[in-house]
């Protein structure tokens, strides 16, 4: 029976998503971990994406496999005395780390892929724009000191909606791959001190979200005009963007699938 769960984390004390042995804790180690200690089975989970380290999650998708069909999917034991699938969702939350948890568990096609499924990805970036850091922001935003026009911000990502080809924002990979992406939207706002850039798109390139904002940034700070990040697109030279911006203030916030439309 494949499973299929929908997880948040907060990524600063782990060394990404994907399992690296003997290199430190990661997403992956943890949840498999909790899965085979609840189930009394090893458990190996795949995921919609594999964030990097220090980057966070509210809406991840993982998969994985159990033997035989032992939960029910309703809240209600199933045809031959199966589990509630909700006992499950309690019992790993239960085992998992404080920075972890699973908000929904549900059973899936047996052929349903994480990744190879999704039609779309939603994420969120966060920026605390204030001179005085805040303890309540210091894991999960970049503070940004000086004041950002997020006018001016928001001109500049309109910019990127529709299909570019992004090798001006696609980080390093020894993995040739195309860097051709379709945004459907992206949008900057304010609330107080706190900036977030969200960005929803098929799909994206490695370090795509956080080169980005990082050219939004020096955009806002005015060190870089607003067509600036038109220009970069068209380049589709990397060495002409600026720095990215730190992966702490970087959320996967939603993956979409066509059966959930």
């Amino acid at each position: 029976m494949r499973l299929r769960a929908t997880i948040a984390y907060d990524g600063t004390d782990f060394l990404g998503w994907q399992s690296q042995a003997g290199h430190g804790p990661t997403v992956q180690e943890a949840i498999e971990r909790a899965l085979s200690t609840v189930l009394r089975q090893e458990v190996r989970v795949n995921a919609a994406g594999r964030t990097d380290t220090g980057v966070h999650a509210t809406g991840q998708v993982i998969a994985f496999d159990v033997a035989g069909e032992p939960y029910a999917a309703d809240a209600a034991a199933g045809p031959g005395g199966r589990a509630p699938i909700d006992a499950l969702l309690r019992s790993a939350n239960a085992v998992l780390p404080a920075s972890i948890a699973l908000r929904e568990l549900r059973v899936a096609s047996p052929d349903f892929s994480p990744r190879h499924h999704a039609v779309r990805r939603a994420y969120r970036y966060r920026i605390w724009n204030s001179p005085v850091r805040s303890p309540f922001e210091a894991r999960t935003s970049w503070q940004v000191r000086e004041r950002l026009d997020e006018q001016a911000m928001g001109r500049a990502a309109g910019s990127v909606v529709g299909e570019h080809d992004f090798a001006s924002f696609q980080g390093t990979d020894n993995v040739p791959r195309t860097s051709l992406r379709r945004v459907e939207s992206c949008a900057v706002a304010r609330e107080g001190e706190r900036l977030e850039v969200t960005i929803v798109a098929n799909a994206f390139v490695r370090h795509m979200v956080r080169n980005l904002v990082g050219e939004l940034v020096e955009i806002g700070l005015g060190r870089r005009p607003v067509g600036d990040l038109a220009r970069l697109l068209a380049a589709r030279d990397r060495t002409l963007a600026p720095a990215p911006a730190p992966p702490l203030g970087l959320f996967l916030e939603r993956v979409d699938y066509a059966e959930d439309r």
